[in-house]
């Protein structure tokens, strides 16, 4: 029997449709579309970078202005010693500002890292605000607890027993060691405080001393009392009385007032060098030494400026009162309520006008004659009297009114008929009471002759260049 021929399959069922397979191999990002896939990526990449730096700048911007609102904060709580006032008027402020920039923003974004930067800053503000706080209570503590040591030390300067004084010094100790236990001074720094004070109320003992009766013994017994160079050092303890002793002769010494008394100070000065602490330091050496020569050369000037001040004012006491007697006299020439002939209106007119014609007249005479004598400034005055005496006597009251500073200048308001008509009397006869009038309207201007007589036509030709040139208002 024929044998049928076999095979065995090597392959599967399959319910996969036949296909061709080829050698050709092709990458799957090879075609356009393929290729643009990174680029998108990419683009996508840059948008979110963009836009998150956009928000960084946004949110910082929102930030810096904050910061600014709390840094005006922290410069109004600077000097509020309660921290827990600071503190709460900072956080108001906080939430507020926080509140109004970031209320109107839509971006969640945008808020939160507004948010979190200001978290980040706001425990900086807060413990700038309790250091602040605690500067300020510190600053205010010295002040008033100086204010306190002023007033005790100036109760211990006061006090007139030595137990009185170390009560009221024990107040100061007292006030001290307080205010170093609130804070916490390390003990050097309360002695230095202590210390300063004995130094206040040791000095304050040199200044009432100082001018006294066994002032370098107390002076010295005092500085040992308070420690000596322990609490003091040697320039310190010289300050202190260079200072008392410059103080009381300041306060003796007032340039002008009777009762200064520079022998008293020129002694002082003298006693300041003698001066020798119990250490033996002498206080009269280097620095201190050359500060007392030159307080002792001040001294010497200001008391010949004293003693010129002194007498200028008895001379010009003097010349008051000879003055006030010169016009006096002069009023006695015109009016005296008590003489009948002397107490008409017209004769108190005549006398009141004379007289301020006199004060004006001395007045400039001192004024351009400064150097002048007493004995000159006396003779002027007297002369100056007897003239106007002779003016006012021979001049009518009503016709004649004395000068206006204003006016020209002679200083004088006259009708031009009334000079004219003087003046032809005049060279009528040379000697008649009008030409008198004239010889001491000439004198009175400074028109005189080489004789001193009143020069008569110098004083009138230029009076008449004045009255042509007036205005006729004026004249008439």
């Amino acid at each position: 029997m024929p044998k049928i021929p076999t095979f065995e399959s090597k392959g599967r069922l399959t319910a996969e449709a036949p296909s061709i397979k080829t050698g050709i191999q092709m990458s799957p990002t090879a075609t356009p579309a393929a290729a643009l896939l990174p680029a998108a990526d990419a683009l996508v990449d840059y948008s979110i970078k963009k836009r998150d730096i956009a928000e960084k700048i946004e949110s910082q911007k929102i930030v810096n202005g904050i910061k600014g609102d709390l840094d005006i904060t922290i410069q109004q709580q600077k000097d509020n010693i309660n921290e827990g006032d600071a503190l709460s008027n900072l956080e108001k402020s906080y939430k507020s500002k926080l509140s109004e920039k970031i209320n109107g923003l839509t971006n969640r974004r945008v808020k939160e890292r507004v948010k979190n930067l200001l978290d980040l800053e706001y425990s900086g503000y807060v413990n700038k605000i309790k250091k602040n706080s605690y500067l300020s209570l510190e600053k205010e503590t010295e002040k008033t607890t100086n204010e306190t040591l002023t007033s005790i030390a100036a109760e211990y300067n006061q006090a007139t027993t030595d137990e009185e004084k170390a009560i009221i010094r024990n107040k100061g100790v007292n006030v001290i060691s307080t205010v170093a236990n609130d804070f916490m001074f390390p003990e050097n720094k309360k002695k230095e405080k202590l210390d300063a004070f004995d130094r206040v109320l040791l000095f304050g003992t040199f200044n009432s001393i100082a001018g006294t009766e066994n002032a370098v013994e107390n002076i010295i017994a005092k500085d040992k009392e308070f420690g000596g160079e322990k609490t003091n050092t040697n320039e310190e303890f010289s300050a202190g009385v260079l200072n008392a002793y410059e103080t009381k002769i300041k306060e003796i010494t007032i340039k002008g007032d009777p009762n200064a008394d520079y022998d008293k100070a020129k002694q002082m000065i003298e006693e300041l060098k003698t001066i020798k602490r119990s250490n033996g330091f002498k206080l009269d050496q280097g620095i201190v030494s050359k500060k007392i020569d030159e307080l002792e050369e001040k001294l010497i000037t200001e008391k010949i400026q004293h003693e010129n001040i002194l007498e200028t004012s008895r001379l010009g006491k003097e010349l008051n009162d000879f003055k006030d007697e010169q016009k006096k006299i002069l009023n006695s020439s015109f009016y005296n309520a008590m003489i009948p002939g002397r107490d008409k209106a017209e004769d108190k007119e005549k006398s009141i006008e004379a007289q301020r014609e006199l004060d004006i007249r001395v007045d400039n005479f001192l004024k351009l004659n400064p150097d002048a004598s007493p004995e000159e400034k006396k003779e002027y005055i007297k002369d100056i009297r007897r003239t106007l005496s002779d003016k006012y006597q021979e001049v009518n009251i009503e016709k004649y009114t004395t000068f206006s500073l204003e006016q020209n200048k002679f200083n004088l308001i006259q009708e031009e008929r009334q000079i004219n008509t003087f003046m032809t009397k005049y060279l009528q006869n040379p000697n008649s009471e009008e030409a008198k009038v004239l010889k001491t309207l000439a004198k009175l201007n400074g028109y005189v002759d080489k004789n001193g007589q009143g020069n008569v036509a110098e004083f009138y030709n230029e009076y008449s260049k004045i009255l042509a040139n007036a205005n006729p208002k004026q004249r008439y």
